[in-house]
């Protein structure tokens, strides 16, 4: 079960997040971002699973200057909704709403942020940007390959989809030629045969193997960086 708190962003515009808190030792805490789809029942769901793992989880609701309680599904007209979401909110204060989750948890706990989709590219962005972050996970971020022109600040964990329309070859081989030898380290995991969204079992795209696979890689390295 969450919580729901608002924390002050660096504009002093009161911030929505749902809180999320372990039920066991905690490890350390995560700020989960969302989709193009707002803090739906998908991004709650992995919220959950995160807590479970030992993870004080924050999801901020980034959509909340443009619209309260975005909560769409995966029909076309989501996905355009989503889109527009998307452009209206851009990169700059979602970024800065990040970074704000992320130095008040920085008080109590190594933290690290995972993205999917949008939020894959808004966790690449935090990990380029922020101070005292502790790793970074990127779920298919359709938009890394334009922020390459600065590199993470800390360990960054990048899965992508080999099949993945919105990242194709060219962009995912920009990710892997930028990442090679980086140091805090860059790792990429590519997936076979599969698309955009793999991760979520409530699209098409959702396939199982590839999820558990991308789970415990991620698991592992959280455990490992926080």
């Amino acid at each position: 079960m969450s919580n729901k708190i608002k924390i002050k962003s660096a504009d002093d515009k009161d911030i929505p997040v749902y809180i999320y808190e372990p039920s066991i030792e905690r490890i350390g805490a995560v700020v989960l971002i969302q989709e193009i789809f707002g803090v739906n029942e998908h991004i709650k769901d992995v919220a959950e699973i995160f807590s479970k793992e030992g993870f004080v989880t924050w999801v901020p609701d980034i959509y909340y200057r443009i619209e309260d309680n975005v909560n769409l599904g995966y029909s076309n007209a989501d996905i355009e909704k989503g889109k527009s979401l998307k452009d209206k909110s851009g990169w700059e204060l979602p970024t800065m709403d990040i970074l704000s989750c992320i130095a008040n948890l920085k008080v109590n706990y190594n933290v690290a942020t995972i993205g999917f989709c949008y939020g894959g590219s808004l966790s690449w962005r935090a990990a380029c940007l922020a101070y005292g972050l502790d790793a970074s996970v990127c779920f298919y971020g359709s938009q890394i390959s334009s922020f390459l022109d600065k590199s993470p600040r800390c360990p960054t964990l990048v899965h992508l989809a080999e099949k993945d329309p919105t990242i194709n070859k060219d962009e995912q081989n920009k990710i892997i030629k930028f990442s090679k030898d980086k140091e805090p380290a860059i790792t990429i995991h590519n997936y076979k045969n599969v698309d955009h969204g793999f991760f979520c079992d409530k699209r098409e795209s959702f396939d199982k193997e590839s999820r558990d696979l991308a789970y415990m890689k991620t698991i592992e390295f959280l455990k490992e960086s926080l």
